[in-house]
């Protein structure tokens, strides 16, 4: 739910702001809002009893005329009744709750003899010995203050969460761009280039990533050259070899052939070698027609006659083709070495994605395993006998990569599927005009 730092940093601050909230909410309550109306409940408490004993003092005229007074009074602070206010049944508000039972727990005033109508005046009952009153002493807050309170802290929440998400937004920014430039670096050999100058600490993070692209480009530059110097150098003496193999004439004949297959096996570890150092990088994307790029695959295997393809005729990829070549004869290698016939080859375009699976009859491994084996030099149980460079699915793991796919693994009870998936391969299907063919192939 929170996978960006933005989401993460707008949580915690509306955690933080929302506790703040919280905690001033409670402390008004506890140190304004209780002491206001415990103060409000005794003033109540105390006029109520001077009010009764001043009426308590007087015979029943006199009640009456200072009851007429209170009630012809100016500023009508005080109002009188002879029976209790209507419109007392209503839902009261918390302070009103609260007003209402300080004045019978500590001021000694019955539940039945004080009330709040729905105009929020708060009337008490005076019992005289000829006649009772009802008088409304003061009135309380016509809005509850806790709703005030709760509104106020809802507007400074919505505040601080747009000015927190502008300011995110603002720290973000430079952090996107870094996100994205790291994000074109798909092989060593690209350089990273993004210069964030402020916040400090996001420039230097650019400044070390960059400094860190340099010398992952200088190291697999020296990488490469030295792979394809010894590749080089190597080739030399076996062209020798060769030829001093087709000049032995009287030689044992088995000895010859089996030299001439150790120099052959040599010749194509060696061309492994150099298409693993120079990389796919840099060729071009074509459009070729998906059949007979992968017929010609087939057809540079050993045992092209134990692999069938199933793949449309008409069907056009836009892929770097020597590339997708050497992935599919890599692919299909190690199918033949270390699968079981019948082998199958099929290939479609889901959507806008290239699939091309390699499927063997064997048992195979897990896909976490096969996973392992993408490592340059990686080599399973089955193959550490053998006589490969380890470098078969490193080679199509790095195709994959130049066209922005990847390589996965399915294993069934009796198939072993290879399949490799590029995005953004699929051209559509059409009839192979004579000018289709010409650029393709």
């Amino acid at each position: 739910m929170f996978d960006s730092l933005f989401k993460q940093n707008i949580a915690v601050l509306t955690a933080a702001t929302l506790g703040a909230l919280s905690v001033s909410f409670v402390l008004i309550a506890a140190f304004v809002l209780r002491p206001q109306i415990e103060r409000s409940a005794a003033d109540t408490a105390q006029l109520t009893r001077s009010l009764e004993l001043s009426f308590r003092q007087m015979d029943p005229v006199q009640q009456e005329h200072f009851a007429n007074a209170l009630r012809a009074g100016a500023e009508q602070n005080v109002q009188v009744g002879e029976t209790a206010p209507d419109e007392t049944d209503f839902q009261r508000a918390w302070f009103s709750h609260y007003f209402l039972r300080v004045l019978s727990d500590r001021h000694g005033i019955s539940d039945s003899d004080v009330t709040v109508d729905s105009k929020g005046r708060v009337w008490v009952r005076i019992v005289t010995a000829d006649q009772s009153y009802w008088l409304s002493l003061r009135t309380l807050p016509a809005t509850d203050p806790v709703i005030g309170l709760v509104l106020a802290s809802a507007i400074a929440l919505l505040a601080a969460l747009a000015g927190g998400i502008a300011l995110q937004r603002r720290i973000a920014r430079p952090l996107k761009r870094l996100e994205e430039a790291v994000g074109q670096l798909s092989s060593p050999s690209d350089v990273y280039d993004n210069d964030v100058d402020r916040p400090r600490e996001i420039a230097a993070v650019s400044r070390a990533l960059k400094d860190m692209s340099e010398r992952l480009r200088s190291a697999e530059a020296d990488r490469a050259l030295l792979l394809a110097g010894v590749s080089h150098d190597l080739r030399i003496p076996l062209t020798k070899l060769r030829l001093s193999l087709a000049m032995l004439k009287d030689a044992d004949i088995d000895l010859v052939a089996g030299a001439e297959r150790n120099v052959i096996r040599i010749e194509s570890m060696l061309g492994q070698f150099l298409d693993f150092a120079r990389g796919f990088e840099a060729e071009e994307t074509r459009t070729v027609p998906l059949r007979p790029l992968l017929q010609q695959a087939i057809e540079a295997c050993d045992r092209s006659e134990a692999v069938a393809l199933d793949a449309p005729a008409d069907h056009l990829v836009r892929v770097k083709e020597a590339a997708l070549l050497r992935a599919v004869e890599n692919l299909l290698a190690n199918a033949l070495r270390y699968g079981q016939p019948p082998i199958r080859v099929s290939a479609g375009i889901r959507g806008e994605d290239l699939l091309i699976d390699v499927q063997d009859s064997g048992p195979g491994i897990s896909p976490d395993a096969a996973r392992e084996l993408l490592r340059p030099f990686a080599r399973g149980d089955s193959a550490r006998a053998g006589e490969g460079t380890g470098l078969g699915l490193a080679i199509v793991d790095q195709v994959a990569k130049a066209h922005g796919g990847f390589i996965e693994f399915e294993q069934a009870s009796e198939t072993f599927t290879a399949r490799l998936r590029i995005p953004r391969a699929g051209v559509a299907s059409q009839a192979r005009t004579g000018s289709e063919v010409q650029s393709g192939h």
